[in-house]
């Protein structure tokens, strides 16, 4: 059985825990136009320092083949060097002005199942739901596994928005299966 852990980095977990009790100022991500995604990069700005979200595919194994798949990642950056991959003029900025009371990472475990034999299982980071002190939630979900793309919501309740886990399932076959477990990494 072939295991693959791209979920986030510890890296990344201690800048989402820095976060905690700070103000999110803004975030900026190109100019939504058929659905609320931004393609491969969403800049946030919390207390004065600048963080990328980024979804951009690589090569990488995904399921037994050789694929392009996009690699959800967050990093520390300057704000003001956070940049729209492909347009002219640059991002919107969205001001958000709220304090993060809880971060919650949204882990799945992916398993392939061939002739009920388990054959892989994968481990990715489908998104993050800030929470706000005053109810208010603001997410962002990585898409399908080819695309670069990044779905920014605002509102309560943010995990029901989530694309289900059932969307995995029904990906595949006989003689495949698959199943998702989905878990939630609360930061407080």
């Amino acid at each position: 059985m072939e295991m693959i852990d791209v979920r986030f980095s510890l890296e990344a977990k201690t800048l989402l825990m820095s976060m905690i009790g700070k103000v999110f100022q803004c975030y900026k991500c190109d100019l939504f136009e058929n659905s609320p995604s931004a393609y491969g990069v969403v800049g946030i700005k919390v207390d004065d320092t600048g963080y990328a979200f980024t979804n951009f595919v690589k090569v990488a194994d995904y399921f037994g083949k050789a694929e392009d798949v996009a690699m959800f990642k967050l990093k520390q950056i300057d704000y003001n060097e956070i940049k729209s991959p492909y347009r002219v003029p640059n991002m919107v900025e969205i001001k958000v002005e709220k304090i993060i009371s809880e971060i919650i990472i949204i882990n799945e475990k992916q398993t392939l199942f061939e002739n009920n034999l388990k054959k892989y299982e994968v481990n990715v980071t489908r998104g993050v739901i800030f929470k706000f002190r005053d109810g208010d939630e603001l997410s962002l979900e990585k898409n399908i596994w080819f695309s670069e793309e990044i779905t920014v919501r605002n509102g309560c309740d943010l995990i029901n928005l989530f694309e289900p886990v059932e969307e995995f399932y029904e990906a595949w076959s006989t003689p495949c299966r698959g199943e998702c477990i989905r878990e939630m990494v609360v930061i407080k």
